[in-house]
């Protein structure tokens, strides 16, 4: 309880949200992590539609639309496989789209790297599993950067049609280093 036990990789919660409807996913990132973790599992969102991510350098007030570079991978259970590369984006692509019946959710996570560091770049990498926008079944996992060196101490997930997640549990969690 008063840090006396080393835990190396001990994830400490920031928070959690919970989406039943609509809405921007906002998280500020406390603390003083190298890395922060991100879980979210039964995410849905319009049907077509596929998440996007955003940072800020200003604490949320708004939001980077420029300078995202990012790389995936996906894959579905009818054999079908493709490459997403982007530069210079107006967000990173984090996870694919999802059906809209019942029960065609996303889960995964997400980890975020020296976002608090203004001498390096903030990166992420990202896992998910759920369904695409045909019921198939999918994997999708990727990275993303951008390449601008600032402390960005907020981040943002909408879908690519600006309104935000339908549903679903997001959780930030710090992982403690210790010096």
């Amino acid at each position: 309880r008063a840090d006396k036990y080393t835990n190396y990789g001990q994830l400490e919660l920031i928070e959690t949200q919970t989406i039943s409807s609509t809405t921007l996913v906002e998280f500020q990132l406390t603390g003083n992590y190298n890395v922060y973790f991100l879980t979210f599992s039964d995410m849905k969102l319009i049907d077509t539609k596929e998440l996007l991510l955003r940072f800020s350098d200003d604490g949320g007030t708004t939001f980077e639309a420029s300078g995202y570079d990012y790389a995936s991978q996906r894959g579905d259970s009818g054999g079908s496989f493709s490459e997403v590369r982007q530069t210079n984006d107006s967000h990173i692509l984090g996870i694919s789209s999802n059906g809209a019946s019942t029960n065609e959710t996303q889960n995964g996570y997400m980890y975020f790297y020296n976002m608090l560091d203004s001498s390096k770049y903030g990166f992420c990498t990202w896992q998910s599993k759920g369904f695409d926008s045909g019921g198939k079944s999918e994997f999708h996992f990727g990275s993303g950067v951008r390449d601008t060196a600032v402390t960005y101490n907020a981040i943002q997930f909408k879908d690519s049609g600006g309104t935000g997640v339908q549903q679903g549990d997001f959780s930030l969690y710090g992982i403690k280093e210790y010096s």
